[in-house]
């Protein structure tokens, strides 16, 4: 058989019919027409708590550095339900501010078509400093995330969670004629494509500071500094005894000291991965990253801070009160897990006033100004 150009054309157009969508990172590319040209973008300093000179600064990537432009951008992507399958959900969908960017009361949030996502929504905020710990600049539960702007990338492509395809993002935005000229001034170009969306999320998300609380006032009178509003009362202190006790609550070897002058660490987290004995067959944790059979059953140490609002607990939810997270560490911890953290194997006995010192503790490390701040509302 003999092919003249017709039947080559055809094959042509036929093969590039049957090529998989390209995911390639530049999506829209300006009208030949356009001559607008964009400024540099204003470069942004976080301003911290005077208690954070006890830890390393924040993390902030040369590749993606802060700016008031780049900010902007991504809260309003934040918040952006064109980032789903069937718009219908955002990134705040699971992670409202007015609960410390966490859903609240939920063990599983429900993803663009109303199924359960996988793991319990944690909490956003103190996210610039997590280049600490065993695993730095690792992200969700199970650390698959290798940077806060790879794990910006998941949840979308998730087909749980939003389901979409990151070109119909990019085309979706580029139809809203807000969005090509905030790209343009937070990246000097119209083009959207999926690395400036995801620097703009990760951009946002390190602003997100959390440092204002009754414990925070405690360490910063320790350390001479001001402070607005009140300290700890008699029954937090003796909390804070009991949390740091080594037979009691025994908590500071994975959230740290908290208090105690230029020993503490405000962040009451490690960002180590531990497993802490909640399942003798635990699920794989850190090991779906590492593919390390010793990190099966390990997930993040989160934070302390702002427990008040972060409810259920743990990576499944499984606990919707702390007095429940506490009776577990005192009265149920499965010892035969395996990869079980050490400190875990540590007999606690605390009796039922103990307890509820300790709770109130833990309730004492609410940063109120955090949820309210309406920089971090749409």
């Amino acid at each position: 058989m003999r092919f003249n150009w017709k039947h080559i054309l055809i094959i042509i157009v036929f093969l590039a019919a049957c090529r998989e969508d390209d995911n390639s990172d530049i999506i829209t590319k300006p009208k030949p027409s356009d001559t607008t040209t964009f400024g540099d973008p204003t470069p942004f300093n976080l301003v911290l708590p005077a208690h954070f000179i006890l830890i390393p600064p924040p993390f902030i990537p040369d590749s993606n550095p802060l700016t008031v432009e780049g900010i902007a951008l991504g809260k309003k992507l934040f918040f952006e339900r064109k980032l789903s399958k069937n718009n219908s959900v955002s990134c705040a969908s699971c992670h409202h501010p007015e609960q410390s960017f966490n859903d609240f009361g939920l063990a599983f949030s429900p993803g663009f078509n109303g199924q359960p996502s996988r793991k319990n929504a944690m909490p956003l905020f103190n996210l610039a400093f997590n280049s600490l710990g065993s695993h730095p600049n690792t992200f969700n539960w199970d650390g698959v995330a290798a940077s806060l702007e790879k794990q910006a990338l998941l949840p979308v492509k998730d087909p749980i969670e939003m389901g979409e395809d990151w070109r119909n993002v990019a085309i979706k935005l580029s139809q809203d004629p807000q969005y090509p000229m905030m790209f343009g001034r937070a990246f000097g170009s119209i083009d959207i494509d999926s690395t400036k969306i995801i620097k703009a999320l990760a951009q946002f998300q390190r602003t997100l500071i959390s440092g204002e609380s009754r414990a925070d006032n405690e360490l910063k009178s320790q350390l001479n500094l001001p402070y607005t509003g009140q300290r700890l009362t008699a029954q937090e202190l003796r909390g804070y005894q009991i949390y740091i006790d080594e037979f009691k609550g025994d908590c500071s070897h994975c959230h740290g000291l908290g208090l105690g002058g230029s020993q503490a660490n405000p962040l009451w987290t490690d960002f180590g991965y531990r497993n802490n004995g909640l399942d003798a067959n635990p699920d794989s944790g850190l090991a779906a990253a590492t593919k390390n059979p010793s990190d099966l059953g390990k997930f993040k140490t989160p934070s302390l801070r702002n427990l008040v609002f972060t409810a259920p607990y743990m990576h499944d939810g499984r606990f919707n009160t702390l007095e429940q997270v506490v009776d577990f560490y005192i009265d149920s911890i499965q010892t035969n897990s395996p990869n079980i953290d050490g400190f875990m194997l540590k007999p606690r006995v605390l009796n039922s006033q103990e307890r509820t010192d300790l709770v109130a503790f833990l309730k004492s490390i609410t940063d109120s100004s955090f949820v309210n701040n309406p920089a971090f509302r749409p």
